[in-house]
């Protein structure tokens, strides 16, 4: 599950995984910098190479054009909140959303 939201200089996405989700481990990247703050269970996260073990609490930083992703969730699943600075609303624009839509 995601929600997200978007004003135009900032946006945030709140992701819901359920428990020992594996994804395709195939990595992105983008011009804005990014946040993620693990809110509960785990999760792997790759930034640039390096994995990243993290739970609760967690912040992970993910600096401009670092190719990164959520990897793999825990058996409990993972909860977590992505922020975006500026950039990040013309990237969502270009998916055809608009600055202020929820989705």
């Amino acid at each position: 599950m995601r929600k997200a939201v978007c004003g135009n200089l900032i946006s945030a996405v709140f992701i819901e995984n359920a428990g020992d989700t594996v994804f395709d481990g195939r990595l992105h990247w983008h011009e804005n910098e990014q946040l993620m703050v693990i809110l509960s269970g785990l999760c792997t996260i790759v930034v640039d190479g390096k994995e990243i073990e993290a739970t609760p609490g967690d912040l992970v930083f993910v600096p401009s054009g670092a190719r990164h992703g959520v990897v793999a969730c825990g058996p409990e699943g993972c909860k977590l909140l992505r922020d975006f600075r500026a950039r990040a609303t013309r990237s969502v624009a270009r998916v055809g959303r608009k600055a202020g839509d929820a989705f």
